[in-house]
């Protein structure tokens, strides 16, 4: 057998002859591992490397197979999108050409329509004895084009007209556009101003009415356009505008009917202004808005941003000079309407001061305190409120229960009126800076404190909303909405067909019943 090693032995017993040899022995292998390591990376690259020639071959193979594929693809559906355009308008489009393998929207589309409105498929069948199917449409506003909303509602509604009359009814979808009044009308402003530098004034009603149906032939058609590109199967002979003069006879005949009936009448009262348009809009046109104290937010027609979001509070002098009465108000300049001021009659502060009167300290009037409990709460502020009624709808109620005067202060335009003396003519939000500086120079302004508050704006216009009083008609809710209410079954199980109906989901009748139970009287 080999005899075994002799243990290493300890460097410091080896000579210098052997230890050199030792050193020599370990350079050397050291050597030899590097260049081994050199090798293995050598050929690891090129592996990497014939590997990326591989794939990269196979890449170019797979892009120029699907360039090809897409080339012929390409030329195929134009192939089909120029026949089915060669197709002679209101012609039917040839199908006995071999279908494109991918389905391409306007070679598909293109031409149907043209001959579905050609062959008159959309309209009612002449001595049809079918039961009929009809349905209006929901006039899309002429203020521009149609949305996402409206392409699919349409499409639902093309889907039920198109289902009944698969079915075999008799069917009828009547199509038209709205004149959408107030909405087109700003629109065209915006339009005027922007291109022309005028507004509706500088032109007059009759030259402003002309550009505003330049406007709906414009965008009416376009409209109309693009419901035909929906396929929406609509009887284009029955097409109308809301101010066509058949229907505008049909809106005076039903005005007419509703007046005889009381259902519409007239009043003065309380509307919510836009001074911007210089109109009354209705409720759902106004969105209250929460606004931050000391919050500056523009308004149309004025240069500058207005602060809101400010309780200021003045003093109105007692008449026998015994001393004075603190009011607080978010809206100073409306005091020039002031026509009282409001105390709880268990008040105990004022009890002194019933039956008194305060002086007006722009324009000298006496003006009555007034004892109305369900005005004033005397836990809030002062406890004492000025009444305005000509511009406040709680004023307005008060001043009905008290018998008081109605002083309006606005003209149309959002600028101070006769009634206002030296403040008459200039807008409302200046005579607002104004007022507090004619307070603090006599003396009665008391300082000012942020308030959060809610301001009503114009969804139209982005203007403050002012309540005004104007003579306006009125559709009468009340009844209507007691019917309404009293007609809707506790479920749609228990609806009885003619008589009454049934709402899903029940939240939704929850809604239905909580907005029928605080119903307005309508300003039409």
């Amino acid at each position: 057998p080999k005899k075994a090693a002799p243990p290493p032995a300890d460097e410091a017993e080896l000579t210098p002859e052997q230890q050199a040899k030792k050193a020599a022995k370990a350079a050397k292998a050291a050597e030899k591992a590097v260049k081994a390591a050199k090798a293995k990376a050598r050929l690891a690259e090129q592996k990497v490397q014939l590997a990326s020639a591989g794939t990269s071959d196979k890449k170019k193979k797979a892009a120029a197979a699907s360039e090809a594929k897409q080339k012929e693809e390409a030329e195929e559906l134009a192939s089909a999108l120029r026949a089915a355009e060669a197709t002679p308008k209101g012609k039917k489009k040839d199908t006995t050409a071999a279908m494109p393998r991918s389905y391409h929207p306007p070679a598909v589309e293109a031409a149907w329509y043209d001959w579905w409105e050609q062959q008159g498929y959309f309209k009612p069948r002449e001595g049809a004895t079918e039961e009929p199917f009809v349905m209006v449409i929901p006039p899309p506003n002429v203020t521009g084009s149609l949305h996402l909303g409206h392409a699919l509602t349409n499409a639902i509604q093309d889907t039920v007209m198109r289902w009944r009359r698969m079915c075999g009814r008799d069917t009828l979808w009547v199509p038209g556009n709205d004149h959408a009044g107030i909405a087109t009308q700003t629109v065209v402003e915006k339009a005027l101003k922007r291109e022309r530098g005028l507004s509706r004034h500088d032109l007059g009603r009759e030259e402003f009415l002309k550009e505003v149906y330049k406007w709906v032939e414009k965008y009416g058609g376009s409209i109309n356009g693009q419901l035909r590109r929906l396929g929406s199967s609509l009887d284009w002979s029955r097409s109308v505008f809301t101010m066509d003069e058949k229907l505008s006879a049909a809106v005076l005949e039903a005005f007419l009917r509703m007046h005889e009936r009381g259902l519409i009448y007239r009043d003065n009262r309380l509307v919510n202004w836009d001074c911007a348009l210089r109109t009354a809009v209705s409720d759902i046109e106004v969105e209250d808005t929460e606004v931050a104290a000391n919050t500056m937010l523009s308004v149309p027609g004025y240069k500058d941003k207005v602060e809101f979001g400010v309780m200021k509070e003045f003093a109105y002098p007692l008449e026998d000079g015994g001393g004075e009465l603190v009011v607080a108000t978010t809206r100073i300049e409306t005091m020039l309407g002031d026509t009282a001021v409001a105390i709880h009659p268990e008040d105990d502060r004022y009890k002194h001061l019933h039956g008194k009167f305060l002086i007006h300290p722009v324009d000298g009037r006496r003006i009555p305190i007034i004892c109305d409990a369900e005005t004033v709460d005397m836990t809030l502020g002062t406890g004492a409120v000025k009444i305005t009624p000509a511009h406040d709808a709680k004023d307005f109620a008060t001043g009905k229960r008290n018998n008081l005067e109605f002083i309006n202060i606005l003209n149309d335009d959002g600028t101070l009126n006769a009634n206002c003396g030296k403040y008459a003519g200039k807008p409302r939000y200046e005579v607002r800076i104004l007022i507090e500086e004619f307070l603090t120079s006599k003396g009665l302004f008391r300082g000012t404190t942020g308030k959060d508050m809610v301001l009503g704006i114009c969804t139209r216009s982005n203007d403050v909303i002012e309540p005004l009083m104007r003579p306006q008609w009125w559709v009468n809710c009340s009844n209507m909405a007691a019917r309404a209410k009293a007609a809707c079954a506790p479920s749609p199980q228990e609806a009885v067909k003619g008589e009454s109906f049934g709402i899903r989901p029940p939240a939704a009748q929850r809604d239905w019943n909580r907005w029928l139970s605080n119903i307005r009287d309508w300003c039409i």
